[in-house]
Order: C-alpha cells, then sequence, then structure tokens
C-alpha cells in the first residue's frame, strides 16, 4: 500500500457508524452537518438495499473530513473542511432536481460519495520527482481511504468493481492546479478527460465522472458575493496550510481572472446546461472585481485587500 495512504488517527479514532455519530454529537448544535442530504436520500434511496450502507459511509467520511480539517480540527481549513461536503451535496441535489433526464440512484450515490470523499486527504506528502503521474498525491491517498471505508461498509452491491472505478477516476479526476511539470491543460477537468481517454467507458459513465470534477469547481457559478466568500477561504487556506508565497493583491485580481477564465470550465454536458448560464452571467461582475482591486495599491495589507474584495463583491451582487 501506498504509505501517503496509510491509515492515521484519524481513520482509527472514526472507523465505525456509532465512533462518528459520537464525534458528530460534539458539533454545534446548529451545525447543519448531514442533516439536508440525509433528508433528501431517504427520499431518494429508500428503496435501495444498499441504502443504510451509504449513509453509514457518508457519515464516517464526513466526521474524519469535521477532525481532520474542519470544526472538530485543531487546525482548522477555511475551505476544504466539512462544509465544502456539504456544497457539493447541494449541487448534486441541484442537479437531480433541475434535469429532465434524472440521475438513476446508483449514480447520485457514487456522486455522493465523491462529495464526501475526494477531499479526505490534504496533507498528503509531495510526490518524488520520478512519480511522472499527473494525480495529486492527496487524490490517492483520498480514494485510497474511501475504497477501505466502502470495503468496510457495502455489502448490498453498491461497491462494485465498475463503480469503484468509476469513483476512483473522479477523485483523481479532479486534481486541480497547474504549474511545474503538470500543464495547465490538464485542469478545467481536463485531468479526468486524460484519465478517461485511457478507459474504455461507455458515454454514460464518462459524462458522470466528467460532471463529479465539474461539481466541485461550480463555485464560479455562486452569486458573485458568494464566490467571493470561497476565493478568500481559498486564500486563507494556502496561507494558513500550504505557506504560500502570494500576496492578495495578486490573488485578488490576476488570479482569479486565471482561475475563471482559463482554468476552470464545465465538461459534462448536464453541468454545461445548469451551470454554465450562471457562470457566464458573473463574467462582468468578475471583471469588475479584479479591476477594483488591480487599482489598490498593492502596500495595502492581505486583510484589506479581503475586506475591499468582499466589499466590492457584495456591491456587484446588488445590482
Amino acid at each position: 500500500m501506498n504509505e501517503s495512504a496509510a491509515i492515521d488517527s484519524t481513520e482509527r479514532m472514526i472507523s465505525e457508524y456509532q465512533q462518528a455519530e459520537d464525534v458528530l454529537a460534539q458539533l454545534p448544535a446548529d451545525h447543519v452537518k448531514l442533516t439536508h442530504w440525509q433528508l433528501w436520500a431517504d427520499q431518494v434511496f429508500a428503496d435501495q438495499p444498499w441504502h443504510r450502507q451509504l449513509s453509514q459511509a457518508m457519515t464516517i467520511a464526513y466526521a474524519r473530513m469535521a477532525v481532520r480539517n474542519g470544526s472538530l480540527s485543531h487546525h482548522p481549513r477555511s475551505y476544504h473542511n466539512e462544509y465544502h461536503i456539504n456544497d457539493l451535496l447541494l449541487r448534486i441535489m441541484y442537479c437531480q432536481e433541475s434535469s429532465e433526464q434524472p440521475i438513476t440512484p446508483e449514480r447520485l450515490a457514487l456522486l455522493s460519495l465523491f462529495a464526501a470523499c475526494h477531499d479526505l486527504r490534504q496533507a498528503e506528502p509531495r510526490k518524488p520527482e520520478s512519480d511522472d503521474s499527473l494525480v495529486g498525491a492527496n487524490e490517492v491517498a483520498s480514494f485510497t481511504e474511501a475504497h477501505r471505508l466502502m470495503t468496510q461498509t457495502s455489502d448490498q452491491g453498491l461497491w462494485t468493481s465498475h463503480n469503484q472505478l468509476l469513483l476512483k477516476t473522479m477523485i483523481e479526476g479532479s486534481t486541480f492546479g497547474s504549474g511545474g511539470k503538470r500543464s495547465k491543460n490538464f485542469f478545467q477537468g481536463n485531468l479526468a478527460h486524460h484519465l478517461l481517454a485511457q478507459l474504455d467507458l461507455p458515454d454514460e459513465d464518462a459524462q458522470l465522472v466528467l460532471l463529479a470534477c465539474d461539481i466541485d469547481t461550480a463555485n464560479v457559478s455562486l452569486p458573485i458575493d458568494d464566490f467571493a466568500d470561497s476565493a478568500i477561504d481559498i486564500y486563507d487556506e494556502l496561507l494558513s496550510h500550504q505557506q504560500a508565497n502570494l500576496s492578495a493583491h495578486e490573488f485578488f485580481s490576476t488570479q482569479q481572472k486565471i482561475y475563471f477564465f482559463e482554468l476552470q470550465a464545465f465538461h459534462a454536458d448536464r453541468s454545461r446546461l445548469l451551470f454554465q448560464p450562471h457562470k457566464d452571467s458573473n463574467q462582468n461582475s468578475l471583471r469588475a472585481l479584479s479591476a477594483h482591486i488591480e487599482a489598490l495599491p498593492a502596500a495595502l495589507s492581505d486583510s484589506e485587500i479581503k475586506t475591499q474584495f468582499k466589499q466590492k463583491a457584495i456591491e456587484l451582487s446588488q445590482l
């Protein structure tokens, strides 16, 4: 087994459903937890023999995320935490409820597992230079843990070899970034394209993988003030957990335009239909938001830049 994907103290502490429930009971009473997804899942998966196992696996993954990276962590991340899981689950529900062609329960289950498991590991050691795989170390480790979790909890037919392959391709295909040996052409969801090109999958399976990766970056389709919140969370996490040498002035101006217009794109037919129009409506606001920061003195503090970024986004949202 890959050492970077070894079982850690959190996985040992939360290895079973009741342990996850006990951990989540420590969250504040007003924490959303998995409540919205569970109410939805009780309807969508009511007739599925694997409904109980899926719910337990989701709860375990959610608890691990809260302990490692979120509300129950000693060193929480501002973006990759349990609330990120909730955001993706809401997008999955939106996809199901807004499409003329419903997604089958089994595929909705895989998308739900993707949301809960794709960021389980966020602090894996960098791969050695000799490793020329384009898949990120975090994504490799996240699927390895997801595989252990599903093997442990699923005995009712959901965790087939085919579904394992689909979830693996979803999680590994969600690798995002650019620089170094990784060409930006592999991002915009294109790493998923790169991985799919090596597999002989039906188009409906490829569309599901692409949809999962699109859902992960669909913050570009949020109202501009909510998009600004996500950008601030990402920036704070880059500084606090990756010690990035990146000025707020650069990140909230030039880097936002690069992410929005060059790095991010939707590739699944369903996400182009449902998310792309919202992204398109944000284009002018994003340009205005970036231009506003570019016009500010670069010497302003990070805190002031973030305040200006958020205030301008609120102003643009009200136009």
